[in-house]
């Protein structure tokens, strides 16, 4: 088992970002990086200067800043271009992030943020 401590120093400073709200500034447009940001601490309890997450819902094994699901992982990992990455690598977690809010966007109500929706009480203004 991956402790807390060992994690903590693997993605430490992973992929040149070094904070959450770096890394939304590299995958997300200008416009939408509030929201993402709003989104990512209902989600995990975020804060744009974390480096890392290991939240980790007990229910449905959702992990990092986005709370992605295991289950669907592989595959959305893969189409964002990080296939073979962690869940918690905080880079792949925020870049399928945008790559499910960028491609899943068909929503009227939410746009690409329907990803989020159980959470939107939280993160819609």
């Amino acid at each position: 088992m991956i402790t807390k401590f060992v994690l903590v120093a693997a993605l430490s400073g992973v992929g040149g970002c070094s904070t959450l709200g770096e890394y939304i500034q590299v995958f997300f447009a200008p416009e939408d990086q509030p929201l993402m940001e709003q989104i990512a601490f209902c989600e995990s309890s975020a804060d744009p200067n974390d480096s890392y997450s290991v939240a980790v819902n007990p229910k449905s094994g959702a992990t990092g800043f986005f709370q992605h699901l295991p289950r669907f992982w592989d595959s959305r990992s893969a189409a964002a271009g990080f296939e073979g990455r962690s869940m918690y690598d905080p880079e792949a977690n925020v870049a399928v992030a945008s790559y499910l809010y960028y491609n899943m966007n068909s929503n009227p109500r939410w746009g690409g943020a329907s990803h989020w929706y159980p959470s939107y009480r939280c993160w819609e203004k």
